[in-house]
């Protein structure tokens, strides 16, 4: 496996009605050699979930 040519870094705080429309935006592009990095700043509700 090698590295990906590209990070894609969602940084998120209490926003779980967002987040799966984020990522997968992300997952219906063309390009595919990426890694998606979600940074949650102690999120209180159902983030993590999202996940």
């Amino acid at each position: 496996m090698t590295d990906p040519k590209m990070s894609a870094i969602i940084c998120t705080h209490n926003r779980d009605n967002y987040l799966g429309a984020a990522i997968d935006s992300l997952l219906v592009q063309d390009f595919t050699d990426f890694e998606v990095l979600v940074v949650d700043n102690g999120s209180s509700d159902r983030t993590r979930e999202g996940v």
